[in-house]
């Protein structure tokens, strides 16, 4: 079972494909639930199984409650692909000599961050299962 965080049409979609293929059942999650009826449909085309979620994963708190229930629903997280779209920072991309320690910080917490509280939630099963990526 694959969870897909910050599914949208592009490399979430690509990835929730390539892994439904390989017969995972996929979990979709996205901050809003507004795009996910048709994602389950483009997936279900395919044959593939999936379930969709709305949680801003970026947010602890939600990123642990979606994934309890994922867990819940579909079984233990085999793979987690993270992906979500960050807050404009405001200028896009940005040489890091040109970046201000501010905007350095405001990306760490937007992206580092969250991704290692997604880890902390889903590496501790997988280590205990010996399998999980």
């Amino acid at each position: 079972m694959i969870a897909v965080l910050g599914v949208g049409p592009g490399l979430g979609m690509s990835m929730a494909r390539r892994f439904g293929r390989e017969g995972f059942a996929v979990a979709l999650v996205s901050r809003t639930a507004a795009r996910h009826a048709g994602y389950r449909d483009d997936l279900a085309a395919d044959g593939i199984e999936s379930r969709s979620y709305a949680a801003d994963v970026t947010d602890p708190a939600q990123a642990r409650d979606v994934l309890a229930r994922i867990a819940t629903d579909l079984g233990d997280i085999d793979t987690v692909y993270y992906g979500p779209a960050t807050a404009d920072l405001g200028g896009g991309i940005v040489a890091l000599p040109d970046a201000g320690v501010a905007d350095v910080r405001a990306a760490f917490e937007s992206t580092v961050l969250p991704a290692a509280d997604v880890v902390a939630a889903t590496l501790p099963r997988m280590l205990e299962r010996g399998d999980g990526a």
